[in-house]
């Protein structure tokens, strides 16, 4: 696959000029916010996963592995797809090609948390390449032909990735690595988890304004992020004490519930002109992922077998829909006079714009509607069908679960650093030694 990407990066991919007026690109703007979306891809994500102790490295290498992977993909098949490849036989690449390309990279890592531990890294390039192109062809439908406002991507990246992963679960049959995994997470797996956690809360509201425009649409979805953020947090630990017998903190909740407020306002993050409506956002999506956590979870767990290791269910899942949901509701409720020209940068296809469309409360809403629909059965139909093609025996399979060694027979032990080698003299000396010991006496 880097063979072939090669060859149609030389044949098809050119740098677009940054003084071109017809192309939005602000350097001084747009790659402090990619840089920040990358820090959430390379680092967030990894670390997020980092809390099984046998699994740590695969959490935080195979992320890396499979990022470096989509970002080619990704944009190669997003040039495909546009006019400019159509009509030239070229297409052109910068930092907006960039940012687009990470958030196709968190849907595929939303998917890679549902199956950890259960996954070869070779099946995970594979589910990479399967739920890749199928996530932007779905994107492209949903952005260019039905003109869904989905400004931080919880449609088409939380709420994709999470139920892909799920359908694939699903089909998978293999148990949960928490039963692999003895004793779960231990102390400073659970430290590296929330690393993992405060990158993703730090950057969030990047995630979520990185594509926007104009400048005003951009600031609101950064306010409305940073707010959402704040109020799930703090309904998140009042939520995790209350479901507890003893009143106490649950690590799982705070690693994971709260981040649910960036998810649950992602899709109208541009679209909220209101902050207690942020606020509020942030609230129900922590109590909604709370109790997935606490309740929901166990009982998908019993009844379906379905196992969802890092409880992406309840982070990406249920937040994305709720999302979906808060999207219609806005597009339907909120007077259109009260975005000003910032209306069709939101809604393109609203009447009385550019583009000639049609388009009013109820249509939009029902557009919104129709696009979460569509990414949900997409995902589904697509999970389960990746998961059937990733049971096939010609690929290498994860070890039973009583295999004692976990992840370690993926990577070979670090001895070409000074430390190790030096350990590994003072083991071979102490032998010597026991050796001449063992012939004196």
């Amino acid at each position: 696959m880097q063979t072939v990407f090669i060859l149609l990066f030389a044949k098809y991919v050119k740098y677009i000029d940054p003084l071109d007026d017809s192309r939005r690109v602000y350097s001084g703007t747009d790659y402090p916010l990619f840089q920040d979306v990358h820090l959430m891809i390379f680092v967030g994500f990894g670390f997020l996963m980092a809390f099984l102790k046998r699994y740590g490295f695969s959490a935080v290498s195979v992320n890396l592995l499979l990022s470096a992977f989509v970002i080619q993909f990704a944009m190669l098949l997003r040039g495909f797809l546009t006019v400019a490849f159509n009509e030239t036989g070229l297409f052109s690449i910068g930092i907006p090609e960039m940012i687009s390309a990470e958030s196709s990279c968190a849907a595929v890592l939303i998917t890679m948390g549902v199956l950890l531990g259960r996954l070869t890294p070779v099946q995970f390039l594979l589910l990479a390449f399967f739920e890749t192109l199928l996530n932007v062809v779905v994107e492209h439908f949903v952005f260019n032909y039905l003109h869904v406002n989905d400004s931080g991507r919880s449609l088409s990246v939380h709420t994709f990735g999470a139920y892909f992963g799920l359908a694939a679960a699903l089909v998978g049959h293999k148990k949960n690595v928490m039963e692999m995994d003895e004793h779960g997470g231990i102390h400073h797996s659970d430290l590296f988890s929330m690393i993992g956690t405060l990158l993703l809360w730090v950057f969030f509201p990047s995630f979520n304004a990185a594509i926007q425009e104009p400048e005003d649409a951009r600031h609101r979805a950064i306010m409305n992020t940073y707010l959402a953020m704040a109020s799930s947090t703090v309904t998140t630990f009042m939520i995790s004490s209350c479901v507890d017998d003893l009143g106490r903190f649950n690590m799982i909740h705070i690693q994971s519930s709260t981040l649910a407020g960036g998810v649950a306002i992602g899709s109208a993050a541009n679209a909220v002109l209101y902050p207690y409506h942020a606020v509020i956002v942030g609230v129900v999506s922590a109590i909604l992922s709370v109790i997935g956590h606490a309740w929901i979870s166990p009982r998908l767990e019993r009844t379906f077998h379905l196992f969802d290791t890092c409880g992406v269910h309840n982070l990406h899942g249920m937040p994305g829909i709720l999302a979906g949901l808060l999207s219609i509701g806005f597009a339907y409720f909120y007077e259109p006079e009260s975005y000003g020209k910032t209306l069709y940068h939101i809604y393109p296809y609203w009447v009385g714009g550019e583009l000639n469309g049609d388009r009013d409360n109820v249509s939009q809403a029902q557009y919104q509607a129709i696009g979460l629909v569509v990414i949900l059965v997409t995902a589904i139909i697509g999970g389960l069908l990746t998961g059937c093609i990733l049971k096939i025996k010609v690929w290498n399979q994860v070890d039973d679960p009583d295999f004692p060694h976990g992840e370690m027979n993926y990577y070979a032990q670090s001895d070409v650093n000074f430390l190790s080698k030096y350990k590994h003299a003072q083991e071979q000396q102490r032998l010597r030694e026991r050796e001449q010991m063992h012939e004196i006496y």
